[in-house]
């Protein structure tokens, strides 16, 4: 089983399915889970522009740890800051950083137009993962 597991949690609802899922996972194998949040940054011109403001992210993060650690479980949260385009990088070095054995992700739906410009984050990550990675998608029943 799973001992060690990253969750790369957004506010979006395929987030909280993923860290459902991530939580639900941990319970089984007893093992930790590590909350990564993103606090993501879009380059317009020449200037960053934060897409969330990082009392807002470390606001998200804390809740999302809160919530593994109420189900009874480990959870580490893990902050961080990037462009768009470092996502994915951000979440590899986030993975082996702690050592962990899965990641759980949740794909954001993209049409096929916008995808061949701006590759979704799920499918970076999994191209790259040295481990698995679980794609949770935001409307799986519970």
């Amino acid at each position: 089983m799973f001992q060690n597991i990253v969750v790369a949690f957004d506010s979006s609802t395929g987030g909280a399915v993923a860290l459902r899922t991530a939580t639900r996972l941990a319970q089984a194998s007893g093992g930790v889970v590590h909350v990564l949040h993103i606090a993501v940054m879009d380059i317009e011109r020449y200037a960053a522009v934060r897409l969330e403001d990082t009392d807002v992210a470390q606001q998200v993060l804390d809740t999302a740890v809160a919530s593994v650690v109420d189900a009874g479980l480990r959870s580490e949260g893990h902050l961080a800051a990037g462009t768009v385009s470092e996502v994915p990088g951000i979440i590899t070095e986030t993975v082996r950083q702690v050592g962990a054995d899965l990641l759980v992700i949740a794909p954001h739906r993209r049409n096929m137009f916008t995808a061949w410009f701006t590759p979704r984050v799920s499918d970076a990550v999994t191209h790259i993962s040295d481990i698995p990675v679980l794609l949770v998608p935001d409307g799986v029943k519970e």
